[in-house]
């Protein structure tokens, strides 16, 4: 998001940041990465706070593989032409929805 020119937020702001942009960025592998972060953010949340059981091994190692699925996504969005749609679509999506526009040239 730095490369792109926006500004992140700090603290717990900066996930749900991501969660938006990403989901909402019109390229489909990088929203479907977005979403999975939200999948992981929900799973750390309830192992950090609630008092369900804790996962199994095959759950814990799922996340992984697809925590490595959204860097990997995200590491093949930053070569253009993705990354210059990602970024126009995210700026529109900004101003148009969000009303809370954070990318400056």
């Amino acid at each position: 998001m730095a490369d792109l020119n926006f500004t992140i937020p700090r603290a717990d702001r900066a996930h749900q940041y991501l969660i938006f942009r990403l989901s909402n960025c019109g390229e489909p592998v990088v929203e479907q990465a977005g979403r999975d972060l939200e999948t992981l953010r929900r799973l750390r949340n309830r192992a950090d706070y609630d008092d369900a059981p804790p996962c199994t091994q095959p759950q814990a190692v799922a996340a992984v593989r697809r925590a490595e699925d959204i860097i990997r996504h995200l590491d093949n969005a930053r070569n253009d032409p993705p990354r210059t749609q990602i970024r126009d679509t995210m700026i529109v999506y900004e101003r148009n929805v969000l009303n809370d526009v954070t990318w400056h040239p």
